[in-house]
């Protein structure tokens, strides 16, 4: 069975990014005002190990930069919410859970897959799209255009570095596809 595996570029992942630096940076100035300013010694602790803790993770990702695999966001989100909840605010801790899921959702490796029987488009949720649905799809200049029989048009930029494809053989596929 033929099938073509393409890398969309992602091209919001830089802002993606800066909003969850900016999330983390809050909890950061939060904890250090607790941690100065309360009363509550189990607050004041919790909050000074946090931030102990958290300072070791940025230390380590600065070390090993060079490595594949860092301790990233999904680390320090984990961090912040236990934190929260220790101080139990269950209510706080609920938002760096949901910046880690919104930051997974959104840096994650977009790959269409076109086999003989449908494409899978990497959407929320997937959508498995049939062929019979689809007026034409093809790649052009590194252009990716899926024409929807409903007048509707997907156009997205392909990754080069993660999709070496070739052009012809896959238009080539998707006409005989159509055409079936």
């Amino acid at each position: 069975m033929q099938q073509f595996q393409i890398t969309l570029k992602n091209e919001k992942i830089r802002v993606y990014i800066l909003l969850s630096r900016v999330v983390v940076f809050l909890h950061i100035i939060t904890f250090l005002a607790l941690a100065i300013f309360s009363n509550n010694k189990i607050v004041k602790w919790t909050c000074i190990g946090s931030l102990v803790v958290l300072l070791i993770i940025f230390m380590l990702g600065w070390l090993i930069k060079k490595i594949e695999w860092q301790p990233g966001f999904h680390a320090i989100f984990l961090i912040l919410m236990i934190t929260w909840i220790n101080m139990h605010q269950y209510w706080m801790a609920a938002i760096p859970l949901i910046f880690d899921i919104l930051f997974t959702i959104s840096v994650r490796k977009l790959l269409v897959i076109a086999s003989e029987t449908n494409i899978i488009y990497p959407s929320i949720p997937v959508k498995k799209i049939q062929w019979n649905m689809l007026n034409n799809v093809m790649i052009k200049d590194n252009l990716l255009t899926i024409d929807f029989k409903n007048n509707k048009l997907i156009q997205q930029q392909i990754d080069d570095i993660n999709s070496i494809i070739n052009e012809k053989e896959f238009n080539d596929f998707c006409l005989h596809q159509l055409n079936k």
